[in-house]
């Protein structure tokens, strides 16, 4: 016959059981007679009696609380404290100089008992200044956010899916080679972004996003005569640009006023005016004719590839007439435009691939072109030159309508975020 073994119970077991606050899943499996002998058992003969009789007050409260969930909560709390204000005394030296960051770990503590005795009643309880608060929460810095601030107290902060935008925009080496301002209306066309070019260029300091670029000079112009509609007023030169073997090429171009599009280009290792005949007979062919222009200016300086043929082709040409002017000669204007969109395609494209020769040169003038008409101009309101030469217009109503709509709702998610460990 095998005999079942005692089993021994813990005292606070027993404790429990007597203050009538052990749970009945334990108490299920106490067997009756035990639990029968606990019952009847004469307490009074028991040593320490007379000790409980004098204490049962404590007792009495103590049941009360493991018996009540939120008085369980705020005796916890209590607890807490007490431990938290021994911390803070001891020390209270490093606490005051952040030495390895222990201010976090106040912190982090009070915004635990925060929410089951409130900030201020925690505050008076730990004999804590709210200005000993305030002084830890500023040097606490916010992970998640840029400015270091606390997204719940500073709800106009992009959000995080917008930053990642932002970064990656920039990081993108489709993009690496434009101006930050046609990579934000490049954003903006996408649907990535919902706020100003202002506020982008701030989030791109933040964020340390580098562009490429090389070295360049910056000069101040005034600025230059302006068309009212495409092809009203046309701009025409011709650049330098030595490959790697050393050689000499010359990139014509004529480029729209209006629209900034450059309409057509040829590229040669030589300067000659035969050359600049063909490039401006093709815009001719090619978009004044099929517009119906009647009239347009022709702006060139007064270089030898502009006269010649080209005068010739100017001086006969009827359906359009083109006027020929000589920049800073019949017009007090220079030719700035068309020598910026130069820059542009060499600073911005050719000077950062390398090109062994001329028959590599003409492709990557042909790629460097298409890039320049179809990349988001910020003159251009965020549009493309060959948008704004095809009839395209800028809706700044429905921009303004999307940006204040993504503003209320980055307010809206940035009070719902637990950013950081005092957002409270």
């Amino acid at each position: 016959m095998t005999t079942r073994p005692k089993t021994s119970y813990h005292p606070y077991l027993l404790v429990a059981f007597y203050l009538n606050c052990l749970p009945d899943e334990l108490v299920q499996h106490i067997p009756r007679s035990t639990r029968h002998g606990w019952l009847h058992k004469e307490q009074s003969a028991l040593y320490g009696y007379d000790w409980y009789k004098d204490n049962q007050h404590t007792f009495a409260t103590l049941k009360q609380i493991v018996s009540h969930k939120r008085l369980l909560q705020i005796n916890k709390a209590l607890l807490r404290i007490l431990a938290l204000q021994r911390f803070i005394q001891t020390h209270s030296q490093r606490i005051k100089e952040d030495i390895h960051g222990i201010n976090q770990v106040v912190l982090n503590n009070l915004y635990k008992l925060s929410h089951i005795l409130g900030l201020r009643t925690t505050l008076k309880f730990l004999q804590l200044p709210y200005s000993s608060y305030l002084r830890m929460r500023r040097r606490r810095r916010c992970p998640s956010s840029v400015f270091s601030l606390c997204r719940v107290k500073h709800s106009f902060q992009l959000l995080k899916r917008e930053v990642n935008a932002i970064v990656a925009y920039c990081k993108d080496a489709r993009f690496l080679h434009w101006p930050l301002s046609a990579v934000y209306h490049q954003m903006r066309r996408d649907g990535a972004a919902a706020f100003t070019l202002s506020t982008f260029y701030k989030y791109v300091s933040l964020l340390h996003l580098k562009r490429f670029h090389a070295n360049k000079r910056r000069k101040n112009h005034h600025t230059g005569i302006r068309a009212a509609a495409p092809l009203q007023i046309l701009h025409a030169d011709s650049t330098i640009f030595k490959t790697a073997d050393n050689h000499k090429n010359y990139i014509y171009l004529i480029q729209d006023n209006f629209s900034r599009a450059i309409l057509s280009y040829r590229v040669s290792i030589e300067c000659k005016a035969r050359i600049s005949f063909d490039n401006l007979a093709a815009v001719r062919q090619q978009y004044l004719i099929p517009a119906g222009i009647e009239s347009c200016k022709l702006i060139t300086d007064d270089g030898p590839e502009n006269a010649g043929p080209v005068k010739e082709l100017v001086a006969k040409a009827t359906g359009p007439v083109i006027t020929h002017l000589i920049a800073q000669c019949d017009i007090e204007f220079s030719n700035s435009m068309i020598e910026a969109a130069n820059k542009q395609l060499k600073y911005r494209f050719l000077y950062h691939q390398h090109i062994p020769d001329h028959e590599a040169l003409v492709q990557y003038v042909r790629e460097a072109v298409q890039e320049y008409n179809n990349r988001p101009h910020h003159v251009l309101d965020g549009l493309t030159p060959l948008e704004v030469l095809n009839g395209a217009a800028y809706d700044k109503i429905v921009d303004h309508q999307q940006i204040r709509l993504a503003k209320s709702t980055r307010i809206t998610e940035n009070k719902r975020t637990k950013c950081c460990s005092y957002s409270f």
